[in-house]
């Protein structure tokens, strides 16, 4: 080596491959009362829809508007009992939470269907609950018990 020109490149050992991300964010109102079943170990759980509603674009043409869109959430745990004892059809709420594939695909048909694991859920409406109940520890929120 001289004068330090013929010295070889550094290795460039960083990892530039895209992360795993999974993660959902969606507001919408309840079609139905969350159902609360158990699972063969015990584990409370709840399924239950949500639609949202796309928000109006002044320059759509007119016979374009978007249709709602309705999105199955699964919910685990303790707050599933949560959800069962203070949602009800017509309820407001915020999930933030994984995409997973739901277990009745069908793949031989070219058809994946896809529901929200709620990770998080924000109560979006007022007077539902009170602040005092014992039973509501959480208001709503936070994350679920990862070892269903």
């Amino acid at each position: 080596m001289q004068n330090g020109t013929d010295a070889a490149p550094a290795a460039d050992n960083r990892d530039y491959s895209f992360p795993n991300v999974n993660r959902v964010a969606i507001a919408g109102k309840l079609i139905q009362d969350p159902p609360l079943r158990w699972t063969t170990r015990g584990v409370p759980v709840t399924n239950f829809v949500i639609v949202t509603s796309p928000e109006a674009e002044a320059d759509l043409p007119e016979g374009t508007d978007r249709p709602p869109c309705y999105i199955s959430i699964v919910v685990w745990a303790q707050q599933a009992v949560q959800c069962n004892k203070f949602l009800r059809k017509g309820s407001s709420v915020m999930v933030i939470g994984e995409l997973q594939s739901m277990p009745n695909h069908a793949p031989e048909r070219n058809y994946y269907p896809v529901q929200v694991n709620a990770q998080w859920i924000q109560y979006l409406e007022k007077g539902t609950v009170s602040p005092d109940d014992a039973e509501y520890g959480n208001q709503g929120q936070g994350e679920l018990d990862a070892g269903r």
